[in-house]
């Protein structure tokens, strides 16, 4: 029975072997986007801006744009009768009329930062669900270099076999045998590798899907379906509501209702009010009062200008999105065509002759015909061409996340292109 140095240790003893016994998440590629739709933490502050926003626009919904003002004057009279001695007193009552309108520029400037706010938030959440899907495709991919890298050792460990009977037989020299060795210890350090990967790949998934206590399981093929795509059509559907390019020309309405409002508040204050005044002889005054400031500074000249400028840096940003779009847009669908290319060229061109020649290779080298190096290099020739195919699979669904994260469109909500 073992013993514990304390309830804590005990209870990290227990957690440690619930977690390994544990049944993995089994995750598919859609499954994995939606999870971190709902957990990711980089949506936490674009959620919570886009609340405050909210609540600029209920604080910024006043009648009022500035709070009346009450006056109150009291002092001695002094005559020479003393009998007409006595306190005068006034009330009065002011309230300040902007003549820009401030209030109004003010809630239009509140409903474009929640405009802004929530295409932020779309940004950011294309953002991760395309972060979700690389995440997934990293780890499908590692586990699938898992499982070639696997097969590969079992396969060193027949051909070290092999050897070690011929060397026994006399048929072969012992450096056969201590080659095969190699290439068995060579394939152990390629599975670590593989796992290594597996495990960070494994790691970020978690974090974005918040299952961090439980393993994933991948499920799905690595390899998409095809479908050929121009480039016209694409940049006709990325000019309407591409989330990046819709972010940036809120931001620029954003600070151009901000320069309006800065504008506003320049603009003169009309003051009006009431007063009553008790004379001190017991005479009453009721008086109506105008106040109106002459116009000749401006006390936002300054910060009027620079919300026009910072505005206009903004335009000038918003075109500059659009134009990249297009660019990344033509390199994006080249990516895609190319990575195609190249996998098929593996599949069809080299995993196939590969497999021949060590299948042949094996024949020849089991009646004795050559040695354990042409083997060998048959064996790393196809080990190598299934690795880049199995990379090559990834690149192609990895260039249509990336072309899919262009065009705004959920990459779990599209099976490869139908």
């Amino acid at each position: 029975m073992p013993r514990f140095t304390s309830l804590g240790s005990f209870l990290l003893l227990c957690l440690l072997a619930h977690e390994s016994h544990a049944a993995p998440v089994r995750m598919d590629f859609a499954d994995a986007i939606r999870r971190a739709e709902r957990t990711a933490p980089a949506l936490g502050p674009r959620r919570a801006a886009l609340e405050g926003s909210r609540q600029l626009i209920r604080a910024a919904d006043q009648k009022l744009s500035h709070p009346p003002r009450l006056e109150v004057e009291v002092g001695p009279r002094f005559r020479s009768n003393p009998s007409q001695t006595g306190v005068d007193a006034t009330l009065g009552l002011w309230q300040d009329l902007p003549l820009g309108g401030p209030g109004s520029a003010r809630r239009r400037w509140a409903h474009a930062s929640r405009g802004e706010a929530e295409a932020r938030l779309r940004v950011t959440l294309e953002d991760v669900r395309a972060e979700a899907a690389l995440a997934w495709i990293d780890l499908r991919l590692a586990r699938e270099l898992e499982r070639i890298r696997q097969e590969s050792l079992d396969h060193a460990r027949s051909i070290a076999r092999l050897a070690g009977a011929r060397v026994r037989a006399g048929s072969v020299p012992p450096s056969d045998e201590s080659a095969a060795k190699a290439l068995v210890g060579r394939a152990k350090t390629d599975v670590i590798d593989a796992e290594g990967r597996t495990f960070v790949a494994e790691t970020a998934l978690r974090h974005l899907t918040g299952t961090r206590d439980r393993h994933i399981e991948p499920v799905g093929p690595l390899e998409l379906a095809d479908r050929r795509l121009s480039l016209a059509p694409l940049l006709t559907e990325a000019r309407g509501a591409q989330p990046d390019v819709v972010a940036a020309e809120r931001t620029v309405e954003r600070l151009r209702r901000q320069a309006e409002v800065q504008l506003a508040q320049s603009k003169p204050l009309l003051s009006v009010g009431p007063s009553v005044t008790r004379e001190a002889t017991g005479d009453w005054l009721l008086l109506a009062r105008a106040s109106v400031p002459l116009p000749i500074v401006n006390a936002n000249a300054v910060d009027s200008a620079r919300a026009r400028a910072d505005a206009s840096v903004q335009r000038a940003e918003s075109r500059l999105v659009r134009a990249n779009l297009e660019r990344e847009l033509d390199l994006a669908l080249h990516e895609r065509e190319h990575a195609r290319e190249l996998r098929d060229a593996l599949k069809d061109g080299v995993i196939g002759p590969a497999s021949e020649a060590l299948r042949q290779a094996l024949a020849q080298y089991e009646a004795g015909s050559i040695d354990t190096t042409s083997v060998l290099a048959a064996r790393r020739e196809l080990l190598s061409a299934r690795e880049r195919w199995a990379e090559a699979c990834a690149d192609v669904r990895r260039a249509d996340v990336r072309l899919m994260r262009l065009l705004g469109r959920d990459p779990g909500a599209v099976k490869g292109w139908p």
